[in-house]
Parts: structure tokens; C-alpha cells; sequence
């Protein structure tokens, strides 16, 4: 499928198909694609928690303000997002040259090392990288997806067992519409959000 096509296809869905299951084959073809997301330094900060049992989605569903999409769908993906993904240079770019390998290091480490806040952006950008990339190749496989921040953040990470050193940064569901795509929501016109040259510049006509 063409990515423009792609695009065009991709709707928020809200209302699934719940007798419609997605079998760990499905999952590892979607996802060969979606970890080839970009990062910075390629420290790939993301980990899927994917949630299928019937029992889990009812309490994950209760998590997010009792949307039933999450209890209807064929799977719920956390996408969570490392907040000390700096700490492992050397086991991503490993078999590196060891000159590569320390000026990355290095680098990384005088960025986000002490910086509570960059270590947090940085993990929210690549995980939302990923989400986005999870919900495109959703599309091009024949399912439909949605993105969600609305749930409670503590109760997400106790029912998943999230780790201290993650925080659950977008909630992705996966399935088979039950029913008609909506229509495409409205979008801003370009010259309105495409500024040439300065924020304050023409916008693109």
C-alpha cells in the first residue's frame, strides 16, 4: 500500500469487533515493522506491552475513564518509553568500533544524564514515534487502530507491571472496526500550520 494511502485510510476507531482475535504472528509482523521507528542515537526507547486476555482488558478499560474500546478490541498496546535509555549506549551500538561507540556515549551522557526533564522528553518522543509508526502499520495490514492518552497512568503501570524506569506513554488499540470508518475530521489548512522560512513567515498556500 502506498504510504499517502495509508495515511488517508488511517481513522481513530472506537467501536471494535470484540470476537475478532490478532494471533502472535499478526503481532510479530506488525511489529518487525514498527521497531524500525527512528530514535535519538538509536537508543530505541520504547517497549510494547501487549494486552489480548478478555480479563485484563476489562481492568485496563476501567483504567481509562471506562472506554469500551479498550475492552472491545482485539489487543491494547502500551507503548512505554525508557526514561534512562542513555545508560544503554553500549549495548545498543555493541560491536561497534570503540572509538564510535565512546563519543556517542559521551554525548548522550552530557545530554540527558542530569536532566530529569530531558530523560522524560526524550522518552515520550520516541515512544510517540513508535505509537505513531504502530498505527500506520496497523493500516497496512487490514486493522484499524486508535491512540489514547486518557487513562490513569499509576493504575496502567500496576496492571501491567511497568517498571519505575518507564512511564506508559500512549495506549494504542488494535482490531477489526464494527462498523463504517468515521468521516475524516476536519484538518487546518496548510497555511495555517506550514510557515515558510520564520514562524512569522508566509504560509504555504
Amino acid at each position: 500500500m502506498e504510504f499517502s494511502t495509508i495515511v488517508e485510510n488511517r481513522h481513530s476507531i472506537k467501536e471494535y469487533d470484540s470476537t475478532v482475535t490478532i494471533s502472535d504472528a499478526q503481532l510479530k509482523s506488525l511489529f518487525d515493522t514498527v521497531v524500525l521507528s527512528p530514535s535519538a542515537f538509536n537508543l530505541q526507547h520504547w517497549t510494547f506491552v501487549v494486552a489480548r486476555d478478555p480479563t485484563l482488558k476489562q481492568e485496563l478499560q476501567a483504567a481509562a475513564l471506562g472506554q469500551p474500546q479498550v475492552g472491545s478490541c482485539s489487543a491494547v498496546v502500551m507503548v512505554c518509553g525508557r526514561l534512562d535509555a542513555h545508560t544503554g549506549v553500549r549495548e545498543v551500538f555493541q560491536g561497534a568500533p570503540e572509538e564510535v561507540v565512546a563519543k556517542i556515549d559521551g554525548i548522550a551522557q552530557h545530554i540527558y544524564a542530569n536532566s530529569e526533564q530531558m530523560q522524560r522528553d526524550e522518552a515520550i518522543r520516541g515512544a510517540t514515534l513508535a505509537a505513531m509508526s504502530l498505527m500506520y502499520a496497523a493500516t497496512d495490514q487490514g486493522l484499524e487502530s486508535g491512540g489514547m492518552i486518557g487513562y490513569d497512568p499509576a493504575a496502567v503501570s500496576s496492571l501491567l507491571e511497568i517498571p519505575d524506569n518507564y512511564i506508559p506513554v500512549m495506549m494504542v488499540v488494535l482490531g477489526t472496526s464494527n462498523g463504517e470508518a468515521p468521516p475524516r475530521s476536519s484538518r487546518r489548512p496548510l497555511d495555517e500550520v506550514v510557515k515558510l522560512e520564520k514562524f512569522s513567515g508566509t504560509g504555504l498556500a
